[in-house]
């Protein structure tokens, strides 16, 4: 059975690999048919008689989950923005004082945490991911690279008290 020659993605940008926008507000079922073409296109078992092309594929199917992944989840696709448009890194920025003191008190309360208190704290995490997310689609949506790169940041934050609450 004759099969295509099988090349590398040309780029290592995710958007270009789907030929979407580098924009935050992109349309999922658009992604989803881009990331559907290009797991048919790279299936290893497709190449399965070419040792050069299967490595090629295997590759590029990779590289296919990962882009997918990034781009249909809104944090994801958010901090992948953030690192193409901005060229500053985490160690440059430093979050609100009156974050870092209202993250504090969350600290002390799960420090404390029992099953009484534990209801009211996982309210209030659900709340301020709540807010960041809506905050993050904004600013990134306005191509307000920073202020993302903040709200995320914060995000990822608040993702580590939740974690420590399990």
């Amino acid at each position: 059975m004759s099969h295509p020659v099988l090349e590398r993605p040309n780029t290592n940008n995710y958007f270009l690999f789907y030929g979407l926008e580098e924009v935050f507000d992109i349309d999922k079922a658009v992604l989803k048919n881009c990331y559907l073409d290009k797991s048919k296109l790279y299936h290893p078992d497709y190449y399965g008689d070419d040792p050069q092309a299967q490595n090629i594929a295997v590759a590029s199917s990779s590289f296919n989950n990962i882009a997918y992944k990034t781009l249909g989840n809104d944090i994801r696709r958010a901090q992948y923005l953030v690192e193409l448009k901005f060229s500053h890194g985490d160690d440059n920025i430093k979050l609100p004082q009156d974050f870092l003191m209202d993250m504090m008190d969350l600290n002390e309360l799960i420090d404390e945490v029992d099953e009484n208190t534990k209801p009211s704290i996982d309210t209030q995490i659900e709340s301020l991911k709540s807010e960041l997310l809506e905050t993050i689609k904004t600013k990134a949506t306005e191509a307000l690279w920073l202020e993302t790169q903040i709200a995320v940041l914060k995000w990822k934050y608040i993702e580590r008290l939740e974690t420590r609450m399990q």
